[in-house]
């Protein structure tokens, strides 16, 4: 499967180059074309998390800013918090090619407990194509429960081999989740 970026798709629907993006993004009809396109869309990470993994989520949203306006720790007070930019530069040494461009937002629904809503920028996402996903990809937030779950789907047709192997590496993935405390600082 070929690896179809974010940025590069948005530009192709809107017929802009990467670069003009985010002059494009401010406009109200453009905004609604892309959200009306891609909300609800697969999209995972092309870097790896500190455990080696890649995120996976559906989009929520497009923010109205750039990575470079928004605070990446959502309500923490400005001194101690710092742009969406500078994050990914000082947590995963990723230096941005467009970091004025807009975010793309994962939106969580228990903002009652504190979730607050994540932003990634448009060129650190790629396109799932959701008719050929992987079972084995599957692993989504189950955010209806109170306490931190991972929902895996299992294909019957898949051999039993396969299946222990898949049943450890989930095991695995949920020991190391996202929400350990270490992840924070």
């Amino acid at each position: 499967m070929k690896m179809v970026l974010l940025i590069d798709e948005f530009s192709k629907l809107l017929n802009c180059k990467p670069s003009k993006l985010r002059e494009r993004l401010h406009h109200p009809k453009d905004r609604e074309l892309i959200l009306e396109k891609f909300k609800g869309k697969l999209v995972r990470t092309t870097y790896k998390d500190r455990n080696e993994f890649n995120k996976t989520f559906k989009i929520g949203g497009l923010s109205e800013f750039g990575a470079d306006k928004i605070n990446a720790y959502g309500r923490l007070p400005r001194p101690f918090n710092i742009s969406v930019t500078a994050h990914f530069y000082s947590r995963h040494r990723i230096r941005l090619h467009h970091p004025y461009t807009h975010c793309v937002i994962e939106k969580f629904s228990d903002k009652k407990n504190g979730a607050e809503d994540r932003y990634y920028p448009l060129e650190l996402l790629e396109l799932i194509d959701e008719s050929t996903t992987n079972p084995f990809n599957t692993f989504m937030r189950d955010d209806n429960k109170e306490n931190i779950d991972v929902k895996i789907e299992l294909n019957d047709s898949v051999e039993e081999k396969d299946d222990n192997e898949f049943e450890k590496y989930a095991r695995v993935r949920k020991e190391c989740n996202q929400l350990s405390f270490d992840t924070y600082w």
